[in-house]
C-alpha cells in the first residue's frame, strides 16, 4: 500500500513538473522580443559650416536709381516714360465757426416779442441763459441781480433746532474767547465759563 501511495505521489509530482515546464515554455514564447535594426557602417556624415556675409549696397551718389525688376534690360522699356508729378489738390476751405454758440435775439416788434424780452430779463430767463440765448449785456445784468444784496443779507442759519443752534453759538463764542486770550494773554477779559482753552 505504501508503494502505491509513493508511486502516486511520484506520478503527481512528475505531472505537476511537466505542466509547469509546459506553462513556462508557452509564456517564454509569448514574450515580445525587440530586434535592433542593422546599421550600415561607414564614415560619419561631415558637417561643413558656411558663413554668409551680407552684400553691402554701393554708396549712393546723388539721385537714387529706379528699381529694376529684371536682370536684363527690356527692349520695349529702355527709357522710363516721362511722367509729370502728381498735382497736389488744394486744401478745402474750412467753414467759419461762429464766435460763440449763443445766438442774438431779434428785436421786439410785436406784443409777443415784448413778452419774450420781459421774460428774458426776468429770473426765468436768467435761470438758463444758454437756452434762451442771452446776450453778454443781458448775462451781466442777470449776474448783477443775482449778487445784489448778498453781502448785506442776514445769515439764514443752518436749519437746525433751536437748542442745537444755541450749543453751536456757545461753542463758537468760547473758541473766539480762547483765540483772543491766546493773542493777548495779559489783557483783562471775561472769565471762560466753558473751561480752559
Amino acid at each position: 500500500m505504501t508503494r502505491r501511495k509513493g508511486g502516486r505521489r511520484i506520478g503527481a509530482v512528475a505531472f505537476s513538473a511537466a505542466a509547469h515546464v509546459l506553462l513556462l515554455t508557452v509564456l517564454a514564447l509569448q514574450t515580445p522580443m525587440l530586434r535592433m535594426a542593422r546599421e550600415d557602417t561607414g564614415p560619419p556624415i561631415p558637417v561643413i559650416p558656411v558663413l554668409l556675409t551680407p552684400k553691402t549696397p554701393p554708396a549712393s551718389t546723388g539721385r537714387p536709381k529706379p528699381i529694376r525688376l529684371h536682370r536684363r534690360p527690356q527692349r520695349f522699356a529702355a527709357q522710363p516714360p516721362p511722367i509729370p508729378p502728381l498735382p497736389i489738390p488744394p486744401e478745402p476751405a474750412r467753414p467759419a465757426r461762429p464766435a460763440s454758440a449763443v445766438h442774438p435775439a431779434p428785436l421786439p416788434s410785436t406784443p409777443k416779442m415784448e413778452l419774450r424780452t420781459a421774460l428774458r430779463s426776468s429770473p426765468v430767463g436768467c435761470a438758463d441763459p444758454d437756452a434762451v440765448g442771452l446776450t453778454r449785456a443781458e448775462r451781466e445784468h442777470c449776474y448783477a441781480e443775482l449778487g445784489k444784496g448778498a453781502k448785506s443779507a442776514p445769515f439764514p442759519g443752518l436749519g437746525l433746532e433751536a437748542a442745537k443752534q444755541r450749543e453751536f453759538d456757545r461753542s463758537a463764542a468760547h473758541k473766539e474767547a480762547c483765540r483772543a486770550y491766546r493773542d493777548n494773554p495779559y489783557a483783562q477779559g471775561p472769565l471762560l465759563r466753558d473751561g480752559p482753552c
